[in-house]
């Protein structure tokens, strides 16, 4: 470093043209530095890859071109050697571009094997990259022959970063791995670090090598002093040699990104912070090169080093790029390697402020123009006009048939002519199903959302197949996530907050495309399920973290027998989402197990058979009177725990003002209602039931209460309220005007609910991000003369720094508030009409985990808000319902670099399986809390009982299923997370699909048919003497009548679901649940045929790097057409499966015997053995038409 200049931020910058492209939520995701002008490459979570030129110091970041590269975020950026030329890594694809953002090539990849690790090739003469995908698949291609296979290698699964030279493969896997792999002897394995930062837990964030050092970032399975940075040997990977010692201010900061060059090793922390260390021999600390000043909810998201050693650049959250280097006396180029820059942007000098364009020759004819870079602009190109420019021309003129205009006569003003019978008697031309498909998109925003996308991801496979040199030219528009807004004049409710709407295709709902609305890491939830409403309150909860955990922790358990416990598919959906990472989900099983609840019928928590809520209650009340049912049965089922994590204690004090009498009474209240603007209580407040009573008035009707200033006095009377009701007295044996008076006793213990009342206006009061809350003035005991409750102060302050007067609630004596609590809105669920008087659905707005982000909601759409959207209550669109506030200790919190693990289910459900169904239940307990749970278990224990007294039933009952436990050493296996098996599922038809029949012979789908699991059966396939042996074997109880048992296809006969009759072992669909949550969390290999339907019925998502699906494996490229498991096995077999009836222990043993040939194709040849095998079973297949034989 010089010390003559120093080192300073250069420039700071933020594309302010992005806003025409409605791109502010896009974040830089990859940064890149060309070697041989002073031109900065970014590419962002929008897919977009953007040429910026740097200038003079201070002087910004101009834009000199952009181009849309995929829908996907470009995750690598690599200038190549030469300059104007640039490698960029996305998720899906692969592909070269020049400066100017001309496409050289693209080599795109299946959806189920993402790219996720890439570099250039060093040495060897070839001017290549090395590219990992997510499947285990390594490639080498060659960038002169257009990204053409050179070899193809079979590498570690998950790899995050990856060095490729002549000598020497080195990878590092996410789980902690290092290997080293040698070229030269068919890229076997030479060295390894196995958990190179511990046993379990451990994450690589990075890697990068000099010469015969290797440095590695990540977290350790312990981490004591957070995550770290690791030396190792190339010569000795067994274990490291060492960790960088942090410097000064470095132990507060978390080392993520690496760079090396040949004198320096760069460091780049997750808060911006970048050093480096000096590579003689002893890693000196050398002073902090940068330290970006990011904003307090920012963090880094890509980093970059210039080829000179002279800059640096470093992108944040937030969308700004710090580009660092020296500032005084530069007399070389700032980014590039001591050429002149082959761009220049500025104002000063005789140019004029054009871009030189060095290196690209006129006069040479196979030179295309767009291989120089885009000038600078400031005003919007007329080649991409805005939404000012454009207007909707509507419906095109019907189209009239030539020999109708030839044969026209007019007589004056009117034409006539002989009908040529080209159509039938009041049939249009037009095609009337794309115009039910464009008024199903007008009504859900779909494209808006979308940018006219397609929904299907076989229609994206049709247009981006592999070689298609306009896959990136179609994709010129990003993802509309924020709508612009709408006409002053006539406010239309935003396309984001409309009803979102799942199409179908003829391959069912697996082929929507729920990522076009997502590109968030929180998962959605669907809306094509029974008594769906319940997601938006269902995401309020699972953003309540304590909440979540503690419903985590009652599922992991095993003291709960009851098959129907809402607690623990509570705990089984908040897992799910957790560890989906944005993948769609949806609450299924949950909200079965709700319908069966003879509770949630009697209290009309459900809809309809077409969708309607019950005797047409508010959306509103109804997640109202659902938010108060889940918490009465969560505080039920999991007794013991004091107090409830959501409410808060009352107590009820009662004054007869005729003789004085009074009585109290305390409980526990769940969420409080608040009363209207107006003063008086709205009638659907009453209908969602709880503490409000049909008249309330105040007590002293000379001094009628002020109206509410602003919320907080809501609030404060929602927590302290006096009421005023006829009642019988028993002190004067006669009805009287009762005055009762609530009070809360102590602030909540986690969470405060508030229940909104519907208004039939917009609400015109703004809702509280933050307040303080006291509660005090008596010592809850009611003290001598019982006056405890009427003593109590209730005040709901503003936070620190507002400018709000609090209100205050109080009784007669004025004694001083207790300590203050700060309550932090954790987040609100509303209610949102598409039009003024069509139907209502629900959303939630949650805060994000760290950072206080705002996410709306919708359904299976996720993204981000601003919170003036979520406080604001005034759009006639929205009715707020619910609002949810967390004491500040327990508010959403960031998430630290190693979070906890969930609580983790007990392997003996594998080792030793039992089910509730086998015998009946001890007897239950008296507790009163579990009274309606212990009803239940003694029903089902006296039709067990019942069915048993038949002879044959007893019989039948000492039968067992195929399934043998596992043993110890299996167990053990299943622990290190190194277990594999193959799984396969039976359903049955509960529902069937809903589709409508239009006049000309076309059909909509409205809903698939609902599946049910039936029969799960997983097998070993870990070698030695069980392998291939099934270790769960179990057939799922029927809890509802079904309607198709599909016996061909699921080999399911009449009564082999029922209780007490059926000829098999049965299980509860929980117990069923939990024994494939356990795989799923030991981070089993899961091998099967079809598994993402599998998986989606059984209501589960499991990592991609976990599945090995043979119906991905054995899927070619250039063809949509998937294989049928019965003719793979006949393929490599020669044997026929699926004769008769399906049986799930067969076909799972058949893929597991699929996947040996997989496997043994690969190793057998690395680079050709999987294509020529695909070939070969296409062309067999398409000479026998997909059939297999009769005989073999």
């Amino acid at each position: 470093m010089d010390p003559d200049g120093g080192w300073a931020e250069y420039t700071q910058s933020w594309d302010h043209s992005r806003d025409d492209l409605d791109l502010r939520d896009s974040v830089v995701t990859a940064l890149g530095v060309d070697p041989c002008s002073e031109a900065l490459y970014a590419g962002d979570s929008s897919g977009r890859l953007t040429t910026y030129a740097v200038g003079d110091a201070g002087s910004g970041l101009e834009r000199l071109a952009w181009a849309q590269c995929a829908h996907t975020p470009v995750r690598r950026v690599l200038a190549l050697a030469g300059g104007a030329r640039v490698f960029v890594q996305t998720d899906d694809s692969v592909q070269v571009r020049t400066a100017g953002g001309r496409r050289v090539f693209v080599r795109a990849t299946t959806p189920n094997d993402a790219f996720t690790a890439s570099t250039l090739a060093a040495g060897g003469g070839v001017e290549g990259a090395f590219v990992c995908t997510s499947a285990g698949s390594g490639s080498l291609l060659s960038l002169a022959q257009h990204g053409a296979v050179v070899r193809r290698v079979a590498v570690e699964l998950s790899a995050v970063a990856v060095d490729f030279r002549s000598d020497a493969l080195l990878l590092a896997t996410v789980g902690g791995d290092l290997v080293l792999r040698d070229p030269r002897a068919g890229f076997g394995v030479a060295l390894a670090a196995r958990k190179a930062f511990g046993s379990n837990g451990c994450m690589v964030t990075d890697m990068v090598r000099c010469g015969s050092r290797v440095f590695a970032c990540g977290s350790p399975a312990a981490p004591a002093h957070g995550a770290v940075v690791r030396l190792f040997d190339l010569r000795n990977l067994g274990g490291p040699a060492g960790d960088v010692e942090p410097g000064p201010g470095e132990a507060d900061h978390s080392p993520v990104r690496l760079h090396a060059d040949a004198q320096r090793l760069w460091i780049c922390h997750d808060s911006g912070l970048l050093t480096t260390r000096a590579l003689g021999g002893s890693l000196d600390v050398d002073e902090p090169f940068a330290e970006p000043p990011l904003s307090s909810y920012a963090y880094m998201s890509a980093f970059c080093v210039a080829p000179s050693g002279a800059a640096a650049a470093v992108a944040d959250t937030d969308g700004i790029v710090h580009v660092w280097g020296e500032t005084a006396g530069r007399g070389a180029p700032l980014l590039s390697t001591g050429r002149a820059p082959d761009l220049h942007v500025g104002g000063g000098g005789g140019g004029g402020g054009h871009a030189a364009l060095d290196g690209v020759s006129f006069d040479d004819v196979s030179m295309p123009l767009s291989a120089a870079a885009m000038p600078p602009y400031a005003a919007p190109l007329l080649s991409r006009p805005d939404a000012e420019r454009l207007c909707d021309v509507g419906r095109p003129a019907a189209f009239v048939d030539e020999r109708v205009l030839g044969s026209l006569r007019l007589m004056g003003a009117v034409g006539y002519a002989p009908n040529p019978r080209s159509q039938r008697r009041n049939q249009l031309p037009f095609a009337q199903a794309a115009w039910r498909q464009r008024w199903r998109a007008a009504g859900s925003g779909a494209d808006e959302l979308t940018c006219g996308r397609p929904k299907f991801i076989s229609q994206q496979r049709r247009q981006h197949k592999p070689g298609d040199r306009d896959q990136a030219d179609r994709a010129d528009q990003p993802l509309a996530l924020q709508p612009a807004a709408a006409a002053a004049s006539a406010p239309a409710t935003p396309s984001h907050l409309r009803r979102m709407r799942i199409e179908y295709s003829r391959f069912g709902v697996e082929d929507f495309d729920f990522s076009l609305y997502n590109r968030t890491r929180w998962s959605g939830l669907e809306g094509d399920v029974a008594n769906a409403y319940a997601n938006a309150l269902l995401q309020l909860l699972f953003f309540a973290p304590r909440f979540r955990r503690a419903a985590e922790a009652h599922s992991a358990g095993d003291t709960c027998v009851d098959a129907a416990c809402l607690s623990c598919h509570l705990g089984f959906l908040f897992r799910m989402l957790a560890s989906a990472g944005g993948a769609s989900c949806h609450a299924s099983l949950l909200l079965r197990v709700l319908a069966e609840r003879p509770e949630a019928a009697a209290l009309a928590l459900l809809e309809d058979a077409d969708g309607n809520a019950a005797a047409a209650t508010p959306y509103a009340v109804l997640a109202q009177r659902l938010l108060r049912f889940v918490l009465e049965q969560a505080a039920a089922e999991c007794a013991g725990r004091d107090p409830p994590l959501i409410g808060f204690a009352q107590r009820t004090r009662t004054v007869c003002p005729a003789c004085g009498e009074a009585a109290e009474r305390a409980a526990h209240v769940f969420a409080a209602d608040l009363d209207p603007p107006q003063g008086s209580a709205a009638l659907a407040s009453l209908l969602a039931g709880g503490a409000a009573s049909v008249r309330r008035a105040d007590t002293h009707r000379a001094a009628p209460p002020a109206q509410p200033a602003d919320f907080l006095a809501l609030i404060a009377r929602a927590l302290a309220r006096s009421d005023t009701t006829r009642a019988w007295c028993a002190g004067c044996r006669s009805f009287q005007l009762l005055r009762t008076d609530k009070r809360i006793t102590q602030p909540p213990a986690a969470y405060l609910a508030l229940n909104f009342p519907v208004l039939d206006s917009a609400w015109q009061l703004a809702l509280p991000a933050e307040f303080e809350l006291r509660v005090g003035g008596g010592d809850g005991d009611g003290g001598g003369d019982g006056d405890g409750v009427a003593g109590s102060v209730v005040r709901a302050a503003p936070r620190a720094g507002d400018d709000v007067d609090g209100s205050v609630v109080r009784a007669a004596d004025d004694e001083p508030a207790g300590p203050a609590c700060r309550m932090q809105l954790v987040g609100v669920v509303s209610s949102i009409r598409d039009s003024p008087r069509g139907a209502e659905h629900l959303v939630a707005h949650v805060r994000e985990p760290g950072g206080g982000a705002w996410l709306l909601m919708n359904d299976f759409l996720v993204q981000p808000v601003a919170e003036s959207a979520v406080v604001a209550l005034g759009d006639w669109w929205r009715t707020p319902a619910i609002a949810l506030y967390a004491v500040a200790a327990h508010a959403p919190a960031p998430a630290p670099a190693c979070a906890p693990a969930p609580p983790a289910l007990p392997t003996r459900i594998l080792t030793a399986p039992a089910s509730v169904l086998d015998s009946p239940p001890p007897h239950p307990s008296a507790s009163p809390a579990q009274g309606a749970q212990q009803q239940r278990r003694l029903a089902s224990a006296a039709a067990v009982a019942a069915a048993r007294q038949s002879p044959h039933v007893r019989a039948a009952g000492a039968r067992r299923n195929a399934a043998v436990p596992l043993v110890a050493a299996e167990a053990a296996l299943l622990a290190s997370g190194a277990f594999r098996c193959a799984l396969d599922a039976e359903f049955v038809v509960l529902e069937a699909a809903k589709m409508e029949v239009f006049s000309d012979g076309t059909h909509e789908l409205h809903r698939p048919p609902v599946h049910v699991l039936a029969r799960l059966s997983v097998v070993r396939a870990n070698g030695g003497l069980l392998h291939g042996l099934p270790f769960i074997d179990d057939y799922v109880a029927a809890t509802r009548p079904i309607e198709d048992l599909a016996t061909q296809y699921s080999g399911i006969h009449a009564g082999d679901l029922t209780v007490g009759a059926s000829p098999h072992k049965l299980s509860a669909m929980k117990e069923v649940y939990r024994k494939l949550r356990l795989l799923v969390d030991a981070k089993a290999t899961i091998i099967g045929h079809g598994l993402k339907h599998d998986f989606r019925v059984c209501n589960i998502v499991v990592p991609p790097a976990q599945l090995r699906d043979t119906m991905v494996l054995f899927q070619s490229p250039r063809h949509i057409r998937p294989i049928a498991l019965r003719f793979l096995y006949w393929y490599f077999e020669r044997s026929i499966i699926q004769s008769g009836e399906h049986s799930s222990v067969e076909d799972a043993q058949a893929t597991l015997k699929v996947y040996e040939h997989y496997v043994q194709c690969i190793n057998n040849d690395p680079e050709n053995g999987l294509e020529d095998t695909l070939d070969d079973i296409y062309a067999i297949g398409a000479q026998l038409a997909w059939k297999v034989p009769d005989s073999t």
